[in-house]
């Protein structure tokens, strides 16, 4: 029985040790001496938010959810300003008023749920969500917005667990979506549950004690994160078709021949064999269209049928990676890839075909294909062979 007391007492102590250093800490955070400290803090987080927002409004990107990413940095740093306005007012260098200081904390109290919302506003945009896809919509969901301020007036130094519904609810959306989602459009989209998880982390701490400058430091970390997460997606993210580039492509490759057991991967390489024409006929406009057709046609095939990767190599060139086994399963891998090509061609209702030529190449030990470089250019040199075939094939039915 006794080393269980022991334990026991072990773990009052350590507790005990803990509610006091806890109230130390909250006694001086209730003297005027921490006042400094949590300004510095907050000017700091408006500085790196200031260059956050100015970097993107003179982005070229100005997507919707980049628009609104925008605003939302610009409510963060109004946000970390209201926080100093409040340890002023907290330490009596703006004048003791009660009904100055009452605003002042209605203010914070609104533009803190303002940011939560936002937050949620900016996910779910980010993702190409239903639920904010008109301005209605969005609408909608800031009328809860609205009484989570009249609550919050009421809830003392508590409200931001009031305002916690919305980050909240990004993560869970996240969370549900993402084991629909393809591998990608999770590439495409880290910052889907992550962000918002920031702030459904380091609100209930900053909820024990306004003064303390914690939430300030994740805001600044949570951004910085989406414009590192944003900036990494320019370099492996295609623009136009949304699905990984030549850069994408290499770093996918070189991770599949570093995992070992290579002997069934295969590169196929297409074009569009028309794509000349259609600019030429109908406008480059077109022609991009009918590269995000394709695209959106490689990436159904690769959830349905094979998994594979799918990239942009350039132009209207696209490379495919996949684990093949067999002669009849990579002749069978082709046909789905025309006729899922075909089919969403049929669906949008085009005025023209879409064909493609298609060359494959396998890895193979100790010849050139057992790198990357040997690998894709096998692939574009039976391409080509395709392409001619297909072309001298176009000629002599025209010639009978």
């Amino acid at each position: 029985m006794l080393p269980k007391i022991s334990g026991v007492r072990i773990k009052m102590s350590f507790a005990a040790a803990l509610l006091r250093v806890w109230e130390e800490y909250s006694a001086v955070l209730t003297s005027s001496g921490y006042a400094l400290f949590n300004i510095e803090a907050h000017v700091f987080s408006v500085i790196v938010l200031a260059i956050l927002f100015n970097r993107q409004q003179n982005s070229s990107d100005q997507t919707e959810a980049r628009v609104i990413w925008s605003r939302l940095l610009f409510v963060q740093i109004l946000v970390c300003i209201s926080q100093v306005v409040r340890v002023l007012a907290d330490v009596d260098i703006i004048p003791d008023a009660h009904t100055s200081h009452y605003a002042i904390r209605a203010v914070h109290s609104a533009l803190f749920g303002l940011m939560c919302w936002l937050v949620f506003v900016y996910i779910e945009t980010f993702q190409q969500s239903g639920i904010v896809k008109t301005s209605a919509r969005k609408f909608l969901t800031a009328c809860p917005l609205f009484v989570l301020i009249v609550l919050s007036l009421f809830a003392g130094d508590l409200f931001p667990v009031v305002h916690l519904v919305y980050p909240l609810a990004s993560v869970l959306l996240a969370v549900m979506r993402r084991r629909k989602m393809t591998r990608y459009e999770r590439d495409t989209t880290p910052a889907a549950a992550i962000y918002p998880a920031f702030f459904v982390a380091c609100v209930p701490v900053q909820a024990l004690n306004w003064r303390m400058p914690f939430l300030c430091y994740v805001i600044v970390i949570a951004d910085i994160f989406v414009y590192i997460s944003y900036a990494d997606s320019l370099v492996s993210i295609d623009p136009l078709t949304k699905i990984h580039n030549k850069n994408g492509l290499v770093r996918e490759l070189s991770e599949r021949l570093a995992r070992g057991n290579p002997e069934t991967l295969h590169v196929f390489a297409l074009d569009v064999d028309n794509l000349n024409a259609v600019n030429a006929s109908y406008g480059r406009t077109e022609g991009d269209r009918a590269l995000v057709i394709i695209a959106g046609a490689l990436k159904k095939l690769c959830e349905e049928e094979h998994p594979c990767y799918i990239s942009r190599y350039y132009g209207d060139e696209f490379i495919i990676t996949a684990d093949i086994h067999d002669d009849e399963e990579r002749e069978l891998f082709t046909e789905h890839i025309r006729n899922y090509i075909s089919n969403a061609a049929t669906a949008k209702d085009l005025h023209y075909h879409i064909r493609v030529n298609i060359g494959w190449a396998k890895y193979e030990q100790f010849s050139r294909t057992e790198t990357i470089t040997g690998l894709i250019e096998e692939a574009d040199r039976a391409m080509y062979e395709d392409k001619e075939k297909r072309r001298f094939a176009a000629m002599w039915n025209a010639g009978r």
